[in-house]
């Protein structure tokens, strides 16, 4: 079993705090978590979000590598077609290094197209871009000196340095949400991490066509997973109280992407209601199984049966900090986690 944390942080307007502080609170966040066990950091990019959701995560990752020693930085996903490839693949190896090899590099296309619009990128663009985008930052990993001539990209002398520590070099992981995105991956990366379990079928069947290796079989699309959201505490009912707002308001604002990606696992709740279907669509949320809180002890039975059903690629994963939630709460679910959890899956 592995534990992991995930943080966007968004820092909503209703809540919000001195981004300074905000982000200190992370970066000590960040520092425990690695100190107590937690095998994987992620980190979330969007751009033009009120709140701050965080647009920019290759120096926020660079942080989190000079606070800790263990845990695995995992970006996830950063927005290949909006960045400069060379500059990826620079400031990735600068946060290999300084974290002594600890980068998982996932990169996505993106599908808002207010970012798109923002950048002054055609969103057409972004298969094509992709594609040319990983190629450059495998080559800036792996060669002394290389030239590229693509279509979007026209590069010559190109001799990065320094390189990651990972050798022979980081992997590189497409996001995406559908059979095109699976195939991609497997001509172009080195591994696919699709929103949806029903794509690596789609994955594994175009590396056996390139005679690539596919990796593990595919875990079965009905086997158990960590939720959206998952906190742990003493007194659940109490605990969703605070909790509520916070995941009404994730919910809001991811299900407001919906227009521009229909396949999204948040749907938006906005609507002028009164207190109590305010109430009521609160607990709908929590009963449809997305955000979950739950007591140590049923944390425990929901990790036992994901190890029963998918042995060691089981993982549990926290947000602690979701949707501007205070930092005692989430940090409260985090020591219950440690204290009450982690020991019933170890030696």
């Amino acid at each position: 079993m592995q534990f992991g944390v995930r943080y966007d942080l968004r820092n909503p307007p209703q809540w919000r705090r001195p981004f300074d502080r905000y982000y200190a609170d992370f970066l000590d966040q960040a520092a425990w978590v690695d100190a107590n066990g937690f095998a994987r950091l992620t980190l979330s990019e969007h751009h033009f979000v009120e709140d701050g959701f965080s647009p920019s995560i290759l120096p926020i990752a660079a942080a989190v590598a000079a606070r800790t020693q263990r845990i695995r930085i995992n970006l996830s996903v950063l927005l290949l077609p909006l960045k400069h490839p060379v500059q990826v693949a620079e400031d990735a190896a600068i946060v290999d290094i300084i974290s002594g090899g600890r980068l998982d590099l996932t990169v996505g296309a993106g599908y808002r197209r207010n970012e798109f619009v923002g950048y002054g990128i055609p969103r057409s663009q972004r298969p094509g871009r992709m594609e040319e985008a990983i190629e450059i930052i495998r080559r800036c990993w792996e060669e002394e000196e290389f030239d590229f001539e693509g279509r979007y990209w026209n590069l010559k002398g190109v001799r990065m340095t320094p390189k990651p520590v990972q050798q022979p070099r980081p992997r590189i992981v497409l996001g995406g949400n559908s059979a095109a995105a699976a195939r991609r991956a497997a001509r172009r990366a080195d591994g696919f991490a699709p929103v949806s379990r029903n794509w690596m079928e789609d994955y594994r069947q175009e590396c056996i066509r390139l005679g690539k290796d596919p990796g593990p079989p595919s875990l079965p699309v009905d086997a158990p997973r960590s939720p959206l959201f998952l906190h742990v505490a003493r007194d659940p009912d109490a605990a969703w109280e605070r909790i509520a707002p916070h995941a009404e308001y994730e919910m809001n604002e991811y299900g407001s992407f919906a227009a521009d990606n229909p396949a999204g696992l948040y749907i938006s709740t906005h609507a002028s209601v009164s207190r109590g279907q305010e109430m009521a669509r609160a607990e709908a949320i929590r009963a449809g199984g997305s955000h979950l809180v739950l007591t140590p002890e049923e944390t425990v039975d929901l990790g036992k049966r994901m190890e029963a059903a998918v042995g060691d690629r089981a993982a549990l994963g926290f947000n602690p900090m979701m949707g501007g939630m205070p930092y005692e709460l989430g940090q409260e679910s985090l020591d219950l986690i440690v204290q009450e959890v982690m020991p019933h899956f170890r030696e």
